[in-house]
């Protein structure tokens, strides 16, 4: 004789391997937590973009400082050989050729300028249709006829274009400038 097995216990196991413990979430906490879920995702990715568009400047600036402290060294007397320098120094700082715009010096001889442009890797921007974002940095190194020439120790000035600020910088033998840091990129101590 089957008896049909109807119990609670036998109820609440079958329910459960359906998925079905508990009470099920109110649609508003449903949609709220969805909402959450959404905004998060979406700070993360324009966070991201954001920090990429500032990595990519901040990197391009130092660069281009590098290679402009590296043309700077060859003024006023071989602009030739400064924008060889520089080109080398581009190198070593993983800069490919299209990215450097511009190296060279300037008309009078006494400062040297660099203009380099890179990609930034977006995320969200992408997805919106913008394929790229551009960044542009600029630096020009000056060489001052009351310094005396970096290749016997001697401080040079270097800005970085846009503000009116100037840091002095040191030659690669060894010379410091007073709160000057020491950097190593391009192959020549700035």
């Amino acid at each position: 004789m089957d008896i049909p097995t109807t119990a609670p216990d036998t109820q609440q196991t079958t329910a459960c391997r359906r998925g079905g413990c508990g009470a099920p979430l109110p649609r508003w906490a449903r949609t709220f937590i969805a909402s959450v879920m959404l905004i998060t995702a979406a700070a993360a990715l324009v966070t991201h973009d954001l920090l990429a568009v500032w990595n990519m400047q901040t990197r391009l600036e130092l660069d281009a400082v590098h290679m402009a402290a590296a043309g700077v060294e060859f003024l006023p007397g071989a602009p030739a050989r400064a924008t060889l320098a520089a080109a080398h120094s581009a190198a070593l700082c993983g800069l490919s050729p299209s990215e450097v715009v511009r190296a060279a010096a300037a008309l009078d001889g006494m400062s040297f300028n660099v203009t380099v442009r890179g990609t930034a890797p977006v995320l969200l921007l992408r997805l919106l249709g913008v394929a790229r974002v551009n960044v542009t940095a600029l630096a020009t190194a000056k060489v001052h006829p009351s310094a005396t020439s970096p290749k016997s120790g001697g401080p040079m000035v270097l800005s970085d274009g846009r503000s009116g600020l100037s840091v002095g910088m040191a030659c690669r033998h060894g010379a410091r400038s007073r709160g000057a840091a020491r950097s190593t990129c391009g192959g020549f101590a700035a």
